[in-house]
């Protein structure tokens, strides 16, 4: 058999959202798609754990019979880094957590589901398209059903990529990859200009009131997916179920008095803030994790690791409000 000649190259790959009418159901061409601006992705193929039978007690060696991949737990994992556009980060913040509209906030008592059932109706999943990028030419594209998003990175930072904000976003299927030509009829791009740490406005970045001049901010906000069962030879999942949220990040800004006077080691929340008058990022409530000292030879910085709870008095109070219009 000869070499195959044809080839893919990711300049010629379109990544588009599909919104999913029913888990285990594609999102079909007139679906509602949306175009993603990805600077960057990765795919990871099959995870199907390789287990091992144990060894004859006499033998030094494996045999073939004693091994099988548990494709029970297989699943496929893609990572989308995109510019950070409002549109991107309303979408992302819809498919992590259930909220698509600024102010998107992630609740105390989220998520308002917990398992994710195939064959049922729910708009949360999502069917990730690559245009042009089937292994097999004659099929054109290939695409990802049932995809369910476990977390969402915004960062961005001076000096990296001009100070532009990105979105990166981890999404995980027990489905098969699907290879055949699928054109989305009107898809939205959600292309924009990207908020940018240059437009920070002068004062009001900060934990707990102090004035910061910030270097670089991240939000990380993840969650584990877990498939369970099965329901034919393809070993397709009877469903998810989603783990508990944990909202983390980082804060580097100028060492200074401000700085100094951010409460560390109290057990007691402070506020986060991070705005450049339409980007708000809230935190009611978070404590520091680790704190260090970063010592240049033109100024020192201080470098926050923070994590956010929402307010005991009740479960409806936010972690964190991403504001994006």
């Amino acid at each position: 058999m000869a070499i195959a000649a044809d080839f893919i190259t990711k300049n010629n790959v379109n990544v588009y959202i599909g919104t999913e009418v029913t888990l285990g159901i594609g999102c079909l061409t007139a679906g509602v798609w949306h175009t993603a601006p990805v600077t960057d992705y990765s795919i990871q193929d099959i995870k199907a754990p390789l287990e091992l039978a144990p060894q004859r007690a006499n033998t030094s060696t494996q045999p073939e019979s004693g091994a099988i991949h548990n494709r029970t737990q297989q699943l496929w994992e893609i990572s989308l880094t995109m510019r950070g556009t409002a549109a991107v980060i309303d979408r992302m913040c819809l498919a992590l957590f259930g909220d698509g509209t600024s102010p998107n906030a992630l609740l105390g008592n989220m998520p308002a589901q917990k398992t994710y059932v195939n064959g049922v109706t729910n708009d949360i999943p999502v069917t990730i398209l690559f245009e042009n990028a089937a292994a097999t030419a004659a099929s054109i594209d290939q695409h990802y059903i049932g995809c369910m998003c476990t977390g969402m990175e915004l960062a961005y930072a001076w000096g990296t990529d001009g100070g532009e904000m990105s979105c990166v976003a981890t999404f995980v299927t027990g489905y098969l990859p699907v290879e055949i030509a699928l054109v989305p009829a009107t898809p939205t791009d959600m292309n924009g200009t990207p908020f940018n740490i240059k437009n920070l406005t002068a004062t009001g970045q900060g934990f707990g009131g102090a004035d910061l001049l910030v270097y670089g901010y991240s939000l990380s906000i993840q969650r584990a997916v877990q498939r369970g069962g099965w329901i034919d030879t393809t070993y397709a999942p009877s469903g998810y179920s989603v783990g508990p949220y944990e909202v983390t990040g980082n804060l580097t800004c100028k060492r200074d008095t401000g700085s100094d006077t951010v409460a560390t080691n109290t057990s007691t929340g402070i506020a986060l803030a991070i705005t450049d008058g339409t980007l708000v990022i809230a935190a009611p409530d978070v404590m520091i994790e680790n704190l260090t000292t970063e010592i240049g030879d033109v100024d020192w910085k201080h470098v926050f690791a923070y994590r956010a709870f929402f307010d005991d008095a009740a479960m409806t109070n936010p972690i964190v409000t991403i504001t994006t219009a």
